[in-house]
């Protein structure tokens, strides 16, 4: 049995694999999944701010505003991607 903590970082992992194959560069994930993004990355010079949700899980509106704040802060976007079934389903929460 896989606990939620380990099913997400399992998610996160694949969410990065997808992120590569899309042309995204210099791709980090967050230690522990402690910050306000899980991921960090940068595509045309553009940076990108992810939190991955995976199953049923839902973003609470607090961690919306940490991760719009954290990606207006450097100038980037806010995105939440919510990873169910295999699919990758991306949502903006702003860009900077």
């Amino acid at each position: 049995m896989v606990n939620l903590y380990r099913r997400g970082r399992i998610a996160e992992r694949k969410v990065v694999n997808d992120l590569n194959e899309k042309g995204f560069e210099n791709i980090r994930r967050s230690a522990g999944s402690r910050g306000a993004a899980d991921i960090y990355a940068v595509r045309d010079g553009v940076k990108h701010y992810f939190q991955v949700k995976s199953g049923s899980a839902r973003i609470s509106s607090d961690e919306i505003a940490r991760l719009r704040e954290l990606a207006q802060q450097r100038r980037g976007k806010a995105i939440v991607i919510h990873r169910k079934d295999g699919k990758n389903k991306w949502r903006f929460y702003g860009e900077w």
